[in-house]
């Protein structure tokens, strides 16, 4: 049976993939959905930072949605 690690670390890969692929990651599948859900909002979020990714929880948590990080653009003053 994987760890509960090597099991997070595969789905950074997958969900990493497929929000370079489309732009987002919609978990929805209860399987996949559980090692996420069984961390704490905190733990979540970090994980998401860690891979570069913001988690949104929908539907009271029966999908999670993923994001790639932007970083606010600096607006240049034109003169």
């Amino acid at each position: 049976m994987a760890t509960e690690d090597s099991l997070l670390h595969a789905m950074a890969r997958r969900i990493q993939a497929t929000v370079k692929e489309t732009g987002r990651c919609l978990i929805t599948a209860p399987a996949e959905l559980e090692p996420l859900k069984a961390l704490n909002p905190d733990a979540l979020r970090g994980f998401a930072a860690t891979h570069g990714l913001t988690a949104v929880p929908r539907l009271g948590f029966t999908q999670l949605e993923f994001f790639a990080v932007h970083l606010p653009r600096v607006s240049s003053s034109l003169v």
